[in-house]
């Protein structure tokens, strides 16, 4: 177990998310050994990432092509709306399971080893100071730790899918339905919006507390369930609200570089989507230590507020 007193990170209380971004910076780059292992170790999921972005966005871009067709797809009354929409999921069936399958399986493994090298990694990095040199740890203790942060990732790829699939279900419910209420439809709009906003604000929480469960279980003998509520544990008032602001600049990192390369049509040659996914890589490491970073720091005021809470009861 790599224990946190040993780390640098320690030594910083109260971080801010610029100052947990900063000390993430500094840690990838203020050794070579970390940004060449990470490089190699993150190859796999890179190449793959390309494969599967440009399918994703070729998919995306025939739906997008079909839908301006029939530009007049949303003003539609429900039933024409079904109709249509399911003529498209009958289209393109077989791209959208491909998508799923590969997302599931292959994509989300590679990330989860790329991840666990990183964390591992900047770990040992982060506990040895400036002059520090990466070193590996013990191959059985190493391999316990990721069939933990497997389970682990199966819980938050379970959670993460139900509340993705949840939310487009949300939206299916209004485009379909609500929408064609007539008098209704400006307090069905102010509801849905309502609900989108609570369930955006909610996702962004959950999936804070989801990196950390896995950031615990990489460091810590603790998966699935358990470190699920360790993290929820941790993660609690103004700690929450640092993961909810880090996982919303993480998430429109990667959900605008994919925009900007479907704006430029990058899916028409090869070249825009390898410096899409360079770039996705970049912040996805960067991700990942700063999630362990931000660990660290909700451990460091849990541990100031038990001791406070200690004392008082000691002074009383």
């Amino acid at each position: 177990m790599v224990m946190e007193s040993n780390h640098i990170i320690m030594l910083k209380q109260k971080l801010g998310v610029f100052d947990i971004l900063k000390e993430a910076l500094y840690l990838i780059c203020k050794n070579h050994s970390f940004i060449v292992l990470t490089f190699l170790t993150s190859l796999p999921f890179f190449c793959f990432s390309i494969y599967y972005e440009l399918h994703l966005q070729t998919t995306l871009v025939q739906i997008s092509e079909i839908l301006n067709q029939n530009s007049g797809f949303f003003n539609y009354n429900w039933q024409t709306q079904l109709h249509t929409a399911t003529s498209m999921a009958q289209m393109f069936s077989n791209n959208l399971i491909q998508l799923g399958l590969l997302y599931l399986i292959p994509l989300h493994l590679l990330e989860l080893c790329s991840a666990f090298v990183i964390v591992d990694l900047a770990s040992k990095l982060g506990g040895k100071g400036k002059s520090g040199e990466v070193s590996g740890g013990g191959s059985v203790t190493r391999m316990v730790r990721f069939r933990g942060t497997l389970v682990t990732s199966i819980w938050v790829l379970f959670l993460s899918t139900c509340t993705v699939v949840g939310s487009i279900w949300l939206v299916s419910v209004y485009y379909v339905l609500l929408r064609n209420f007539g008098y209704y439809n400006a307090y069905c709009r102010v509801l849905y919006k309502a609900a989108c906003m609570a369930l955006l604000a909610n996702y962004l929480e959950w999936g804070a507390i989801w990196n950390m469960s896995i950031v615990i279980s990489i460091l810590e003998n603790r998966h699935g369930a358990n470190a699920l509520m360790f993290s929820a544990y941790l993660s609690r008032g103004r700690e929450r609200r640092q993961g909810l602001v880090l996982m919303l600049i993480f998430g429109v990192w990667g959900l605008g570089l994919r925009l900007a390369c479907l704006f430029f049509k990058c899916y028409e040659g090869k070249g825009g989507i390898v410096a899409q996914m360079g770039l996705f890589c970049t912040g996805n490491v960067v991700k990942w230590v700063a999630y362990m970073i931000y660990s660290y720091n909700c451990k460091s005021l849990i541990s100031e507020k038990r001791v406070d809470v200690e004392i008082g009861l000691v002074e009383k």
